[in-house]
């Protein structure tokens, strides 16, 4: 759920800035505001924080990146690396800065010209690399042209759609050389046709500059390799191409024995800096005056205690935390700080694909922990696809689990495998019908329904639109509260008509079926009565065009039963295949390889569409979004 915010200002002498900043930075829960818009100069007249500092540091990690991705990564020497770090920590922001500019002023030339020379000379290659292409184009002329010297060889790339040009350039070639010219045409690649042109070299000026005209890409052959046989040019690149090698491997050579001498110290340095940047950054937020300082910002209510008896134990009474009032407008900028249970947290993975919640919305988190596994099982629902999933997903979290994208997903991945272990004992799956067969177990019979899926189909149908009639009325209910709080009466009017106007279809459904009695028309008819007039108040025609979008919202839901269904028909058919071979090692194999497959599937699948349901049908309900994410003042960590 998202927490409480209260909006703080820090007020101290001038003196003991620097101090607080250093401390609200290792406290790291203060989300900052910018001082110079949230106090009038008329109130005290403030200057904004301009450190001459932050451009160093700015320049010196600039220049320390440059250096760090020029040299090759090599392995950490854990025991160095903690030596540095251990020296840097003891170190100010200006100690740091100058072993910085030091190691500059060490390598930066060096790597510099290196990884120029380099660059260089792969560029060299490529161009070695182009040539012998040509030369292969050109060979088979090398009859006609035994010798080059006195012609000039050019080579034109032309895109195939524009291949007519060649015809052009050829009538122009015919007037300039009076038809004294050699020209072929043969295809590159898809893409690319290639004019070979050889010409006597006192018609070069004309030539060129008719080609410049026209905008065609042309390859010369270097000076160097005129007038030189086919064989002799050949070994000619092959040479040149081996001693740029040659050249790359000292080059690299060189660069391994700087990474070896300075990679570790580098690689702390470069975090040392980012973390000084992130913090002098900050600076431009805070203010001071001839003789104080001022910080603003929001921190989460229940960790403002904390930092109100930090400062109290470091400064006494001469710094002073107020707890401001707040307006309407204030709320509106107010940050969102997510703080949710162990089992709801994996889950706000998903919720950073739409924008974050506003401050007084309520967050979707936890009804999203509750509803996706749910969904989840509903789809999967095998007792055996789930056992798998479960130790897939134990495997990602022991392998990956300092990767926060891949922790979540893992944990999503193990809360959604009880589920599908639970629905899998009710429908008497055990990797499709195999349990069944073996006689392990067989579909529950619950309600007067034995809860086979196959025979089920109705049931099952019923069953996945029941409970999107639940999910969206849920929406619409959350929709009403946040409305309240936002005081938005438009909206409270359209959520609580659209809400009516579902019972009473819900109601007239059932009577359709026969569930309802007919008495039910009289309730069905006051609710549709009671919801228009608030509908189109609340959202004018459109929203009585919106009951019907609503509606097919919950027919969506009918997924989670086509869904399932596809799964437990592939595991079926994994099983009959299986079966149906005589040598039993190939038939347990095809029967083994179609389970997988259907296990990534189950994974995949389900997922994405649990994932639409909530995005698509439920939080269009209620959910606005565009809030302001809760960035504390703090030194940032890898894996956050």
């Amino acid at each position: 759920m998202l927490q409480k915010m209260e909006r703080i200002q820090v007020i101290g002498p001038k003196t003991s800035f620097n101090h607080v900043v250093d401390l609200l930075y290792q406290e790291g829960t203060l989300h900052l505001e910018d001082v110079s818009k949230s106090v009038s100069p008329d109130e005290i007249p403030l200057d904004k924080v301009v450190l001459d500092t932050a451009g160093d540091v700015t320049e010196v990690l600039g220049k320390i990146n440059g250096i760090f991705s020029t040299l090759p990564h090599i392995s950490d020497d854990t025991a160095r690396v903690e030596e540095i770090r251990k020296t840097l920590q003891n170190q100010s922001h200006e100690q740091v800065l100058l072993r910085a500019q030091e190691i500059i002023r060490n390598l930066e030339t060096t790597t510099r010209d290196l990884a120029s020379k380099k660059s260089e000379l792969t560029l060299t290659i490529t161009a070695l690399n182009r040539y012998s292409k040509v030369l292969d184009i050109l060979q088979p002329l090398e009859r006609e042209l035994p010798m080059l010297e006195g012609f000039e060889v050019t080579i034109l790339l032309i895109q195939k759609e524009h291949g007519e040009v060649v015809e052009l350039i050829k009538k122009e070639l015919d007037i300039i050389t009076s038809n004294q010219f050699e020209m072929t045409s043969t295809s590159v690649d898809t893409e690319t046709l290639a004019a070979i042109m050889v010409f006597n070299k006192r018609h070069s000026e004309q030539v060129h500059s008719f080609i410049y005209s026209v905008n065609v890409n042309e390859v010369r052959l270097p000076r160097e390799y005129m007038g030189k046989p086919f064989y002799e040019m050949f070994a000619l690149i092959e040479e040149n191409k081996l001693r740029a090698n040659n050249e790359i491997e000292k080059i690299e050579t060189e660069l391994l024995a700087l990474a070896s001498a300075w990679h570790q110290e580098l690689a702390l340095l470069k975090k040392n800096l980012e973390d000084m940047n992130d913090e002098l950054g900050a600076f431009s937020n805070f203010a001071l005056s001839e003789y104080t300082f001022v910080i603003m910002g929001w921190i989460p209510k229940k960790k403002l205690p904390q930092v109100k008896k930090s400062i109290a134990d470091a400064f006494q009474d001469r710094v002073v935390v107020n707890e401001l009032d707040t307006t309407e407008k204030d709320m509106e900028g107010a940050p969102v700080f997510y703080d949710n249970p162990v089992w709801v947290k994996p889950f706000e993975m998903i919720m950073q694909f739409v924008a974050p919640p506003r401050y007084r919305e309520i967050d979707p988190s936890p009804v999203l922990a509750f509803f996706f596994p749910l969904f989840f099982g509903i789809m999967v629902g095998d007792i055996g696809y789930g056992i798998v999933i479960l130790l897939i997903a134990l495997l990602i979290k022991k392998m990956y689990g300092t990767i926060a994208f891949a922790a979540s997903v893992a944990d999503i991945l193990i809360i959604s495998s009880i589920p599908t272990i639970i629905f899998g004992y009710l429908y008497g799956e055990f990797f499709g019908d195999f349990g069944e067969m073996m006689s392990w177990l067989h579909p529950v019979h619950f309600l007067g329904i034995t809860w086979n899926r196959v025979e089920a189909m109705i049931p099952m149908l019923i069953l996945a639109i029941s409970i999107g009639a639940i999910h969206v009325i849920l929406g619409l209910i959350i929709g009403m509260r946040n409305a309240m709080i936002m005081k938005s009466r438009k909206h409270l009017s359209e959520k609580t008509g659209m809400l009516l106007m579902l019972i009473g279809i819900i109601i007239l459904m059932g009577m359709l079926a026969g569930v309802v009695p007919e008495m039910g028309i009289y309730p069905t008819v006051i609710l549709m009565v009671i919801a228009l007039p608030l509908i189109l108040y609340g959202a004018g025609v459109f929203g009585a065009i919106e009951v019907m979008s609503t509606v097919g919202n919950i027919l969506s839901y009918a997924r989670l039963m086509a869904i399932g269904m596809a799964s437990v028909i592939l595991a079926m058919v994994a099983n009959k295949l299986g079966e149906s071979f005589e040598i039993l090692i190939i038939g347990i194999i095809v029967a083994i390889l179609l389970h997988a497959l259907n296990i990534a599937l189950a994974m995949f699948s389900p997922s994405i569409h649990a994932m639409r349901l909530h995005i698509v049908e439920f939080f269009s309900k209620f959910y606005t979004g565009g809030g302001v994410v809760y960035k504390p003042f703090k030194k940032v960590v890898a894996d956050e």
